[in-house]
């Protein structure tokens, strides 16, 4: 027995019908659409009284008086059972289920609009005469106008672009698919990938196009930010190392019997050497953070106890500053953080207020509000101040307030980004409070551990 073969002819008759009702819009409009409609329904009916009357008058497999399912060298019972298997297994005839084939077309017509109204894709369908016969939700959100207005219109009444319009022309022109890259503004400057492919029928009718727009903002985004990342370490690098080659030729052309002045450059040497391990060991960690390799865990963590471990490894720096501290967190503090991730967050806020603040001054590190489940703790130092004006940017990678004086400083430009982001990952907030002239207060916000 053949299987049966109604998959593939409902697929056929879907394909034909959409083809017919684009055809009958690009020659006629929606009168078309109706007329395909009509004739397509009376051609149903026909081919189903037809194969009616050739299924009733269809000649058995076999000669007279034979059974036609009968198989020789089977039982009685069996050649019973795979008759009945038979009868149930016959050729699907097209008018036979009129009804039930209906079914199964209004079924994948159902099924063909939930796919579009969920993709996060936008799809924009054109006649050949380059209007708009469908769209799908997306499609709605990234052109800024709705179907109902859209359908009829010239794609080019609805979004007007250089670039789509030369992907259309070339997708026409070759049949064949064509792809590029289009930035539409809107509330949002976003950039959008654009796939253009030309529909097709036998003979290379044109019948339209079909276009969907992919949201690639973000990875355009992330693609910038690699790009100015790369070059800002590689000029980071590029300044220690310049420096040090520029000694050691100093000292190899003879100035290492120069008694006087080798140790200076010697000294010279060693400084840079370790601004350029502590910004490539900052990048590591920077890198690692990122990765998520770096906070595996949150537990409850001693705040009082790890503020007290970050003033005493850091305390050869402020007492050369004679810069007074007081830690003021009350013991017992307890968040809920990555307890190597929280020491590196208090390290870094120390170690800059540190870095700028003057002598002789105040360095304070205490515990703020406690409400909603979490705890705030504040370092406040009484250096410059950062303005205001550059004050949201101060957790970019690289980013420097005063560049000459942070490098005077020793800074790497990416303390503060490790900061915010072992925040982050501990699932907390950094802030900044700042004025000019009167200091600055960095505020991290966790959640409790309290018992």
């Amino acid at each position: 027995m053949k299987p049966s073969s109604a998959p593939p002819f409902l697929l056929l008759l879907a394909l034909v019908s959409l083809a017919g009702l684009l055809y009958g819009f690009n020659r006629l409009g929606w009168s078309g659409v109706f007329l395909f409609a009509a004739g397509a329904v009376v051609a149903l009916g026909a081919s189903w009284a037809i194969a009616s009357m050739a299924f009733r008058n269809r000649p058995s497999a076999g000669p007279p008086g034979m059974e036609r399912d009968a198989a020789p060298g089977l039982t009685p019972h069996e050649s019973d059972s795979l008759k009945a298997t038979s009868e149930t297994r016959d050729v699907f005839i097209p008018g036979r289920n009129f009804d039930e084939m209906l079914q199964r077309l209004g079924a994948n017509e159902s099924m063909l609009n939930v796919i579009l109204n969920s993709m996060g894709e936008g799809v924009l369908l054109l006649n050949q005469a380059d209007r708009i016969v469908l769209m799908n939700p997306s499609a709605e959100k990234i052109l800024g106008m709705g179907e109902r207005e859209s359908l009829g219109k010239l794609y080019l009444e609805v979004v007007r672009n250089p670039v789509l319009a030369g992907l259309l022309t070339l997708s026409k022109k070759e049949g064949g698919l064509a792809s590029g890259e289009i930035d539409l503004s809107g509330g949002d400057e976003k950039t959008f990938a654009v796939s253009v492919a030309a529909i097709r029928v036998e003979r290379g009718n044109h019948l339209g196009q079909i276009v969907v727009f992919s949201d690639i903002t973000s990875i355009k985004r992330l693609m910038r930010m690699r790009t100015e990342f790369v070059a800002n370490v590689s000029h980071e690098l590029k300044t220690p190392l310049t420096a040090i080659l520029g000694y050691v030729e100093t000292l190899l052309e003879g100035a290492i019997d120069d008694k006087k002045n080798r140790s200076q450059f010697l000294q010279k040497i060693s400084d840079q050497a370790q601004r350029l391990h502590a910004l490539i060991s900052d990048v590591l960690e920077l890198s690692k953070i990122e990765s998520g390799g770096f906070i595996t865990a949150l537990e409850p963590v001693e705040l009082d106890e790890l503020a007290q471990q970050a003033v005493e490894l850091l305390r050869a720096k402020w007492e050369s500053k004679e810069i007074k501290i007081r830690q003021e967190i009350p013991r017992g503090t307890k968040v809920t953080a990555h307890r190597e991730g929280l020491f590196h967050v208090l390290e870094n806020l120390l170690d800059n207020a540190v870095k700028y603040s003057p002598r002789n001054s105040e360095i304070r590190i205490y515990r703020g509000l406690a409400q909603g489940g979490q705890i705030e703790f504040s370092v406040e130092d009484q250096g410059p101040g950062i303005p205001k004006e550059v004050q949201g940017r101060v957790f970019e990678r690289f980013f420097r307030v005063d560049a000459a004086r942070n490098r005077e400083a020793g800074g790497t430009g990416l303390g503060l980004a490790i900061v915010k982001h072992l925040v982050e990952k501990m699932k907390g907030e950094v802030s900044l409070k700042s004025e000019e002239g009167k200091g600055s207060v960095f505020t991290v916000s966790l959640a409790s551990a309290q018992d």
